[in-house]
């Protein structure tokens, strides 16, 4: 019985040894905001394809295409803190072979950042960033009552020559259900801007009928010029006139933040020299 006994201790020793915690820290120190700036790298070229090296200052930041390695905004954006002052980034994209396709180059650019939290779009390769300062916060709602999103948008559009900005354009976003209207989102964004506030937008349920508490699929995006004119394009390779250009499968969650912005040109004769890249990412 004393071997049974001196075991059954041994074991209850063992036990209460495993149930120990040993808190695990890691070296941490609070960002001065003085000296440092907050910046997120939106890539916004309107290419398709992918890069795998982003370096800032001459330190590597990033050598993978994946959503937790890459700068990529994919659906959480992630800041990088800078010197306030002049810096430089360099990031390689890669070859894709498929139509339309595009060498393999390596974009490389300066950028003066200050104080605050910017996101950084890259819309040229040959150009710098274009910085936007981000909102320190979205519209305060009851997290109960109201089943409502925040968007907000900039613009980066051109003309079919690539270089001339298209002009200010009007966001809108259209229900999935028959006979439903258009709803502003962002009204008169120039090129290079973005809208000032969020716009909070009101969610539906999957049978749009009343409203919802998680999240509204089949959400369709439509921008329009100054004039109120929905924007046209080439829809189909042997399209030869334009018709309204849509986005459609737009999906919006409860709660959470959005912003949305597009790059690319007008097409000229046919969509094979036309290219419409809208994008999107959640700050919060």
């Amino acid at each position: 019985m004393k071997k049974i006994y001196f075991i059954v201790l041994a074991i209850f020793g063992m036990l209460i040894t495993s149930c120990q915690t040993n808190e695990i820290t890691f070296p941490f120190e609070e960002l001065n905001t003085d000296q440092f700036s907050e910046i997120r790298l939106i890539n916004a070229i309107p290419v398709t394809g992918s890069s795998d090296s982003l370096i800032i200052n001459g330190k590597r930041y990033s050598s993978v295409t994946t959503s937790l390695g890459s700068y990529y905004p994919a659906s959480a954006a992630k800041y990088f803190a800078l010197p306030v002052g002049d810096n430089s980034i360099s990031l390689r994209f890669l070859a894709k072979t498929s139509t339309p396709t595009v060498d393999a180059f390596t974009y490389s650019a300066n950028i003066k950042t200050t104080k605050g939290k910017w996101s950084a779009y890259i819309y040229d390769k040959t150009k710098s960033p274009v910085l936007l300062q981000d909102a320190e916060s979205v519209p305060t709602t009851d997290a109960w009552k109201d089943t409502v999103c925040f968007i907000r948008f900039a613009n980066f559009f051109h003309k079919s020559d690539g270089v001339t900005p298209f002009g200010k354009i009007t966001l809108k976003a259209k229900k999935n259900f028959t006979g439903a209207a258009w709803e502003t989102i962002a009204t008169d964004i120039d090129f290079g801007t973005q809208s000032s506030e969020y716009f909070i937008y009101k969610l539906k349920n999957v049978t749009n009928l009343k409203p919802w508490s998680g999240a509204e699929a089949g959400i369709t995006i439509g921008f329009f010029d100054s004039s109120g004119n929905q924007y046209q394009q080439f829809s189909s390779a042997t399209a030869t006139t334009k018709s309204a250009y849509s986005s459609t499968g737009w999906s919006f969650a409860k709660g959470r933040a959005y912003v949305i912005y597009i790059n690319g040109k007008e097409g000229t004769s046919n969509n094979k020299d036309q290219f419409i890249r809208m994008g999107s990412f959640q700050p919060k």
